[in-house]
């Protein structure tokens, strides 16, 4: 597998430079929702619905300016390898169907291990429109918690709106998990979250 590494030119130039302008660019502004509280002796994992070549920057802007950890990201191997300057700000990797898949759960659980951090972790495992509104959850996330106690999960659901406007407003919807660490009963949480999202976006 392939570990996180961050280099501070590497993150100032695509994430608070290039994706910064951009999202000037092509948005017209964003709206964070959020009730969330994060113990300071918690890392964070951060569950995102995955629809847009800009998740990885709302993962980022939500680590370092919401949750204030230092960002990692959780890349498919393949991805991963055709854009490595990720790697520098902050991204590794995971090979599906490989049994490299265990020493990448093993590393996001000793990543979450300190505080200062936070993972973000597409949970669909793929990219899928946003008006797919059930998704089913990958394997790997019972393993990592079960190896990691001092975490707070965090939901997220990002929506994006036009209206009459040229350029689309992003909502961000924020909400603690609490309940059984399970896949299976975050997933159930996570979809009931994004159906209630939804439900905001469209009153």
């Amino acid at each position: 597998m392939i570990k996180s590494r961050h280099n501070r030119l590497y993150i100032w130039f695509y994430w608070d430079f290039i994706f910064k302008y951009l999202c000037k660019i092509y948005f017209r502004k964003m709206i964070i929702e959020s009730d969330t509280v994060i113990p300071g002796n918690h890392s964070v994992l951060l569950l995102q619905n995955h629809f847009s070549w800009w998740d990885g920057y709302w993962s980022y802007y939500l680590s370092s300016r919401i949750f204030k950890r230092k960002f990692h990201i959780m890349m498919l191997e393949e991805q991963l390898l055709n854009r490595m300057f990720f790697n520098r700000c902050g991204a590794f990797s995971v090979k599906r169907n490989s049994r490299e898949v265990i020493d990448s759960l093993r590393y996001t659980s000793s990543v979450l291990d300190n505080p200062q951090n936070l993972v973000t972790i597409y949970p669909s495992g793929d990219i899928f429109s946003q008006h797919q509104q059930i998704i089913k959850f990958k394997k790997g996330i019972d393993r990592i918690l079960s190896q990691s106690k001092m975490v707070s999960i965090v939901l997220a659901v990002v929506l994006i709106d036009y209206f009459s406007m040229a350029r689309p407003k992003i909502n961000i919807y924020l909400k603690n998990y609490s309940g059984e660490q399970t896949a299976k009963a975050i997933e159930n949480v996570y979809n009931s979250f994004y159906q209630s999202c939804i439900l905001k976006q469209t009153k």
